[in-house]
Parts: C-alpha cells; sequence; structure tokens
C-alpha cells in the first residue's frame, strides 16, 4: 500500500473514531444517521444472541425427554396399527362385494356361502374345513367355488360343519374342455410343497393338439359332480406323451387365500 493511502486510512479511521467520541450537536448528527444505517443488523444480532443465551440457559431434563420420545413412539405404533386395520378391512370389504355380485350373476339360483373355519399344514393342499353343514343344506359331492372359479367338492358332511376336497388334491378328478376347442380331457391334481401351488394336469387329449399357453380351461359337465362352463384354471405348458396329450394348468383360484366359498346347493340351476 502507498504511504499516502496508508496514511489516509489512518485519518479516516481516526476521524470515525472521533465522530464517535466527541459528544458535539454535529458529532450527535453523525452518529444517529450511522446508527440508523446498522440498525437492522444490530436487531438481528441481539435476536440470534438472546436465542442461544436462553437455549444454552434452559436445562433439558432427560427423563422428560424420553418420556416424550416414548410417549412419540407409542402414537406412530397406534397409528400404524390402525392404518394396517383399515387395509384389512377395505380389503374384507371389496371381497365381500365381490362374492356378492357373482351371487347376484350366478346361473346357480342355490349358492350356500361358507366361511373356511379350518385349514392344516398336513393337507393343505387336500381338504379344508367350511362352517355349514347338512343342516344349512350342504350335501356331499356339490360343487365348490368361488367367483373366481372352481375350488373343489365336498366330502364328508356333518350338521353344521363339512369337508372340501381341493382341486389340487390328487382325487380330485374333474372332466374339463380346452375353452375354443373340442380338446376334452381329465383335470387332476399333483401333489406339491407347502410354499408353492400344486399345478394340475390334464391328460387325455389329442396328440398335438394346437393348445396355446394362456388358454382356459373350463368344467365340460361330464360325469354330473360338477357343472359345465366352471373355470378351472390356465394352460401353462402343453405336452406330447407316448400315447396323448399333457397340459399343464396353473390354478385359476388362489388357494393360499381362501376365506369364504360357495356351495352349489342340491336345488341349483346349473348353467
Amino acid at each position: 500500500m502507498k504511504t499516502l493511502n496508508l496514511i489516509a486510512l489512518l485519518l479516516f479511521i481516526a476521524a470515525s473514531v472521533a465522530v464517535f467520541m466527541l459528544d458535539t450537536p454535529t458529532t450527535r448528527t453523525v452518529q444517529s444517521k450511522v446508527m440508523a444505517i446498522f440498525a437492522p443488523f444490530m436487531h438481528a444480532s441481539a435476536t440470534v444472541e438472546n436465542t442461544t443465551s436462553r437455549a444454552i440457559a434452559e436445562d433439558i431434563d432427560p427423563k422428560e425427554l424420553l418420556r416424550e420420545t416414548e410417549a412419540l413412539r407409542l402414537k406412530v405404533q397406534k397409528l400404524t396399527i390402525l392404518s394396517q386395520r383399515h387395509d384389512e378391512l377395505l380389503e374384507e370389504n371389496n371381497k365381500l362385494r365381490n362374492m356378492i355380485g357373482y351371487r347376484e350373476r350366478s346361473p346357480f339360483k342355490d349358492l350356500i356361502a361358507c366361511r373356511v373355519i379350518k385349514r392344516s399344514a398336513a393337507t393343505w393342499w387336500s381338504t379344508l374345513i367350511i362352517d355349514k353343514g347338512s343342516a344349512d343344506g350342504v350335501a356331499p359331492d356339490r360343487a365348490v367355488l368361488t367367483d373366481v372359479g372352481l375350488v373343489g367338492k365336498t366330502g364328508k358332511v356333518s350338521p353344521h360343519v363339512s369337508e372340501v376336497i381341493l382341486l389340487t388334491d390328487e382325487l380330485c378328478r374333474v372332466a374339463a374342455v380346452i375353452d375354443g376347442t373340442r380338446e376334452k380331457g381329465i383335470l387332476s391334481g399333483e401333489r406339491g410343497s407347502l410354499e408353492n401351488t400344486p399345478d394340475l394336469r390334464l391328460r387325455f387329449l389329442s396328440r398335438n393338439a394346437p393348445i396355446a399357453p394362456g388358454t382356459n380351461v373350463i368344467s365340460s359337465g361330464d360325469g354330473g359332480v360338477f357343472p359345465s362352463g366352471l373355470l378351472l384354471g390356465r394352460v401353462k405348458l402343453f405336452e406330447n406323451k407316448d400315447i396323448s396329450g399333457e397340459a399343464l394348468v396353473e390354478t385359476a383360484v388362489d388357494f393360499t387365500k381362501l376365506e369364504d366359498v360357495f356351495v352349489v346347493g342340491s336345488s341349483a340351476t346349473p348353467p
């Protein structure tokens, strides 16, 4: 810095100090104008200082903070439970709407609504127990279904509960037809693990039959137990065997989520 500039800066600083040190009308006027210019910065600085001082001065009780945290945690937990319950009720309501809608548009005039009350891990893909029996009009060898498709047929029946033999059981055989074709066969279940829904096998089809994956498989009505037109599943794969063709079929009904079913009553009118 040049000598003249340094001398000028020192003189300016000295003059500024003199203005704030002297008590004359002129200096007081200058001081007031300077303070007016810096007033907003002084207010902001004071606010920050006061806030910081209060925060430091407050004595925070760790026990009270812990109680507040626990109360908030319980509140969040309660709201989470309420939200889950709301979703469950909404899902259940939608299921009931679908069931009621199916009952109204169903070609069967006698459908007995039943609730699944028992399933055993050992027979998960074979049987289940429903809450209606002979006193409610349920009889053996009657078709059991949902709004999606065929579930199986009734087995042993008591006055107030009944057994249902599932479509996935090896002993539940259904006369079936490939939708849109004349290909007929017998559909039966295959043993599967508890984790995976077993596929169905549709046997005795024609060799080289033009059956595309995704084609619906429906009941043909042959045999008298199962009415015709019930959706059984969809073709996953078609295979040529030694003397006939076979189709691997994926079930239409999700057997892991069965809660409500219909039993076709003895006075039901088939489609």
